[in-house]
């Protein structure tokens, strides 16, 4: 009996670290995790350095960039959950500017959406190196060409 009730707890305590590796983002970090994210570095890509340091996406309206965002964000699920045309699923819908998290309303802030994730479930794309941050730049343009809001404050 003691080692079934052992083996069943070393079972629970195997399950909880696997849920909580796969566990989202808090993504709330803090303003020196985000700063240090946003600081140019030499191996940054044009675009990339740009954003950083104008705090605008230099994809929006790049129709390669857009084709490319929308292929990353089908690659990566982000169609699964917010719909191929992103009127939202699973994912809230991304079309109408009515963001579950305002800071999306911005570029930076949605940077720091698809970078760090959110507490609702979206996973962590950029800390955890599945996109960079050019691709996230990419998939950004892609949200940003299916706004159907009426008032557009990231541009």
């Amino acid at each position: 009996m003691k080692r079934a009730t052992s083996l069943c707890g070393a079972v629970a305590l195997l399950l909880f670290v696997a849920v909580m590796s796969q566990a989202p983002s808090a993504a709330d970090p803090g303003d020196d995790e985000l700063a240090q994210v946003l600081q140019v570095k030499d191996e940054d890509t044009p675009a990339v350095k740009t954003f950083k340091e104008s705090g605008k996406n230099p994809y929006n309206h790049d129709p390669d960039a857009i084709t490319a965002g929308f292929k990353l964000a089908r690659a990566y699920a982000c169609t699964h959950c917010h719909a191929g045309d992103l009127s939202g699923l699973i994912g809230p819908n991304l079309t109408s500017g009515n963001w579950r998290h305002p800071r999306n309303g911005t570029d930076k802030g949605m940077f720091q959406t698809l970078y760090f994730g959110t507490s609702a479930g979206m996973a962590d794309w950029g800390k955890r190196g599945a996109l960079t941050e050019d691709e996230i730049l990419k998939v950004m343009a892609f949200v940003r060409s299916k706004y159907r809001g009426k008032d557009i404050t990231w541009e």
